[in-house]
């Protein structure tokens, strides 16, 4: 990342640019195949958005060895699936991402999916204006890792005070909060932006072009 640059946006991929069901099915075939509830599976997704997989799977009472097992076996079922399941970028995705490309924003992108599938739904969306492109892997998963690669990317140690966050899970806001992120932006379509706020978020949106009334030009 670059000094020079006024703002930067650190976006949140699946469910905040695009909605796919790859992720939910991929979890699914786990719960399935590890004797894991699937109603109770789905609940905690529900209440866990945007968390890496391992974290989901502790969550379910799985210990650390067998949290890592299930994840690996989860990542290699979503990148099956996502040659099976269409990832489809939300309608108002690209005309934002233009404009805060316009405006001189760096764009950040910080997912729990591995790097691969994060730069190829990047690629084919024709989304080249991302700068920092973060995916998850087992030894640097989103979350304070993702924060400390970007800190070791740019010159400048206040970096974060010129950012903004926009994501729809209250981890991305509560991340946000720890590290001095100012405007913390949380994307609810469902109507329930409770868990959001409590987490952190400055501003609750609909949808994504709303945020662009909210970054500064």
């Amino acid at each position: 990342m670059t000094e020079e640059m006024d703002r930067i946006v650190i976006f949140d991929l699946d469910d905040t640019l695009v909605h796919s069901n790859a992720v939910r099915e991929a979890f699914a075939c786990v719960a399935r195949e590890r004797g894991i509830d699937e109603a109770l599976m789905t609940r905690t997704l529900d209440t866990l958005p945007g968390r890496p997989a391992q974290d989901i799977f502790e969550c379910l009472g799985l210990g650390p060895d067998a949290a890592q097992a299930a994840t690996t076996r989860f990542l290699a079922r979503l990148d099956e699936l996502n040659g099976e399941v269409p990832t489809v970028p939300y309608a108002d995705a690209h005309a934002t991402l233009d404009a805060l490309a316009a405006r001189g924003c760096t764009l950040a992108l910080s997912t729990g999916s591995p790097p691969e599938r994060a730069r190829r739904i990047l690629e084919n969306e024709g989304w080249d204006a991302f700068e920092v492109v973060l995916g998850s892997t087992e030894t640097c998963r989103k979350g304070r890792a993702h924060y400390e690669q970007m800190n070791a990317a740019t010159p400048d140690p206040r970096w974060t005070h010129r950012a903004i966050t926009v994501g729809d899970s209250p981890a991305d806001m509560r991340l946000g909060a720890e590290y001095g992120v100012p405007i913390r932006i949380g994307i609810d379509r469902d109507g329930d932006p409770r868990a959001l706020l409590a987490a952190g978020a400055t501003h609750i949106v609909r949808g994504l072009a709303d945020i662009l009334r909210i970054i500064p030009t």
